[in-house]
């Protein structure tokens, strides 16, 4: 830990950490020390998640040490409290805790809370480790299978905020979205149940797992399927100098990225499986057609025209990452539209300023 940051611990203090209100991203959550450690971060099992790309999947840990709150950096871009990166603080009440860089995303820390405040599905709900244990089991088995909380929500299997719930361990579905769920992560009826009363998961007690060279070939038909319906899609696009065109052309566009994504971690877990290249390879190029054509119209985003003249000065994102002096994962986050610290926004256009000058 930090010892600038630390300060002299005073032994007469109570030795419970105090209760904590964190204001972020326009969310308000409690914490209970009692309730153990909370994380900030990417992944969808975050105590609070965030879908931008610059952020770690556990970007920051908020834990409860003593009469004390300790925020521990977990990731690659960092933790800053007044211009300094720090990998660990003892939290102050009304600390500003900066992610990303020294003007990123902004985590404001108090002592105690306003009940009337907290976000409802963000309060201190009791998790039951057993609903947690079936929860967990369900995350892992949804993601091997590249199932999404908004696609599940989509096909009308679970809401996406019951799902997280549940897989946090607040809460338990009622028993016709069990069995939905069971059916589309291909377990048997009262599976999930089982783990929660202590039964292993159906794939714990698999012996066999399916090689890649019989699962590469599923996958790849897999995308190929999702291709043609993107096709459709791309077939009933309004003139790109209608009115509708950009809302209808950026929702295709989030659907390839998705597909995209599969398609590229499929690929990486399998290699010498050209059919999963092949099929990336036409996600790829849909996407690229799709940016290129948005990008050309008058309600392009800063992202989709930065996509654009990266390819016209024949640039990769790695390329453009030395140009802005930014990491990768920011070029990328910038060309999804996702929100970056003002810092790495002010690089990102300065960068578009200079290819489209050039």
């Amino acid at each position: 830990m930090d010892s600038a940051a630390t300060g002299g611990l005073n032994p007469s203090v109570p030795v419970t950490a105090p209760d904590l209100t964190i204001r972020c991203g326009g969310r308000v959550r409690r914490a209970d020390p009692s309730h153990g450690e909370l994380t900030i971060g990417r992944d969808p099992t975050a105590s609070i998640h965030f879908d931008f790309n610059w952020m770690s999947r556990t970007h920051m840990r908020l834990r409860p040490e003593g009469a004390h709150w300790v925020a521990i950096d977990n990731s690659r871009n960092g933790m800053f409290v007044d211009g300094q990166r720090h990998e660990s603080v003892v939290v102050t009440d009304g600390m500003t805790i900066k992610l990303g860089d020294a003007e990123g995303f902004a985590v404001d820390l108090s002592f105690g809370w306003d009940e009337d405040e907290i976000d409802d599905d963000e309060s201190t709900v009791a998790v039951d480790p057993d609903i947690a244990r079936a929860g967990a089991a369900v995350a892992a088995r949804r993601r091997e299978l590249e199932l999404t909380q908004r696609g599940l929500a989509r096909d009308k299997i679970i809401n996406a905020g019951a799902l997280i719930s549940f897989e946090k361990g607040r809460s338990w579905p009622h028993e016709n979205t069990r069995t939905k769920l069971e059916e589309v992560l291909q377990w048997p009826q009262g599976a999930i149940a089982g783990i929660r009363q202590g039964a292993p998961s159906p794939d714990e007690e698999k012996t066999q797992v399916i090689s890649t060279s019989v699962a590469s070939p599923l996958i790849a038909q897999t995308i190929n399927l999702a291709l043609k319906s993107v096709d459709t899609a791309l077939a009933t696009l309004p003139s790109s100098s209608s009115p509708e065109f950009h809302a209808a052309a950026t929702s295709i566009l989030g659907d390839l990225r998705n597909l995209l994504a599969v398609a590229t971690d499929a690929a990486r877990n399998a290699p010498r499986a050209p059919a999963l290249v092949i099929a990336m390879g036409g996600v790829r190029r849909r996407y690229d057609d799709l940016m290129l054509k948005i990008a050309a119209t008058p309600n392009a985003t800063v992202g989709q025209r930065l996509f654009a003249a990266r390819h016209r000065t024949s640039l990769t994102v790695e390329d453009a990452a030395l140009a802005s002096g930014l990491p990768a994962t920011m070029i990328e986050a910038a060309e999804a539209d996702q929100p970056l610290p003002p810092q790495a926004q002010s690089a990102v256009d300065s960068l578009l300023a200079e290819l489209e000058a050039s």
